[in-house]
């Protein structure tokens, strides 16, 4: 398993607008049952743009996670 720094989604925050999705320009993330979800962590640059574009707070900080 390789690791890497993802970002941390607060499932309980997130309403699932997709604003995250539109922010990352790689794909990482999708809307799987109303929730931001990543779904290609290997494509990842750490760069936290999901993490602005929340408005809900639900993506706090990017953390060290194994995929």
């Amino acid at each position: 398993m390789a690791k890497k720094k993802l970002p941390k989604i607060i499932e309980e925050l997130c309403i699932g607008c997709g604003h995250c999705v539109m922010a990352c320009p790689l794909g990482v993330l999708k809307i799987v049952n109303k929730k931001s979800k990543v779904v290609k962590p290997e494509a990842c640059d750490s760069e936290g743009r999901c993490i602005a574009a929340c408005p809900q707070k639900a993506i706090p900080h990017l953390e060290e996670q194994e995929y």
